[in-house]
């Protein structure tokens, strides 16, 4: 008897071990499950001083399809990255895959953007210059503060002087006034920038392409619950490029899409 009574009754922690284990059901989460994620505060029109934009958007709805509800704390983004090392935050955004940050976080399958970044120079300087592989050393570079350009500008950033920034604004101005050789900018942060200081792009030279890639929300490695968020991320993204909200949220034109005559 007392044989059998331990046995049920090691059946029974065990049972409750292995509910404990496993994240609650979407429509039970509440206070059980809180998603908690750094947004940066300087990549508009992804993520502005206020933590909204796009990438904030799609995040949202993506996270809603699986009945979860995440917080946000508006970071500089050098904070986002320091706060997900530490395990602060549950996730961040937005952060390029790439050889520097592939270890460090963990990302699920299906990116969050694909954006562009490009070399901007003032027009008519520099016209030897058409590849990064052109560009002399010690070349002023103005880039913003711990941003990701991709692995081909990693194996070349040694080489250059960078000055390093925490708006796109200051990069802009710089330029305009020679007090940088080049700038590297992502094409939609960049244009709402120039908008925004009420500047023609045609001010700068959008010379060569430096990055085409993907950004994604990066999961702590100190979160337990990480993996699963970045499943349930998944599953919410997909959902919407199934269902077409994802090209209108994120300002996606149909190319096969012909405008209509005025």
């Amino acid at each position: 008897m007392r044989k059998s009574w331990v046995s049920t009754w090691l059946l029974v922690c065990l049972q409750v071990i292995q509910v404990q284990a496993e994240p609650p059901a979407p429509g039970a989460m509440d206070d059980s499950i809180r998603v908690h994620l750094g947004a940066e505060d300087s990549w508009p029109p992804y993520s502005n001083a206020q933590g909204q934009g796009i990438s904030t958007n799609l995040i949202k709805a993506a996270f809603a399809k699986t009945g979860l509800t995440p917080t946000f704390q508006v970071l500089p983004y050098a904070r986002v990255l320091h706060d997900l090392q530490s395990g602060k935050i549950d996730g961040g955004y937005n952060v390029t895959l790439q050889s520097t940050t592939k270890d460090n976080y963990i990302f699920g399958q299906v990116p969050l953007l694909a954006v562009e970044s490009y070399w901007f120079f003032i027009p008519d300087t520099h016209p030897k210059i058409k590849s990064i592989k052109d560009i002399p050393d010690k070349f002023r570079v103005g880039v913003i503060r711990d941003y990701e350009y991709g692995d081909i500008y990693e194996n070349h950033r040694h080489r250059f002087t960078e000055v390093q920034v925490s708006q796109q604004s200051q990069i802009i101005r710089m330029l305009k006034q020679g007090r940088i050789d080049a700038a590297v900018m992502f094409e939609r942060e960049a244009e709402f920038a120039l908008k925004e200081m009420k500047l023609d792009a045609a001010i700068f030279d959008k010379r060569f392409l430096n990055h085409h890639g993907d950004v994604y929300v990066a999961f702590s490695h100190k979160s337990p619950r990480a993996r699963w968020l970045a499943e349930q991320l998944d599953k919410g993204l997909n959902e919407l490029k199934q269902t077409g909200e994802y090209d209108q949220l994120a300002g996606i034109i149909n190319p096969t899409t012909k405008p209509e005559k005025q």
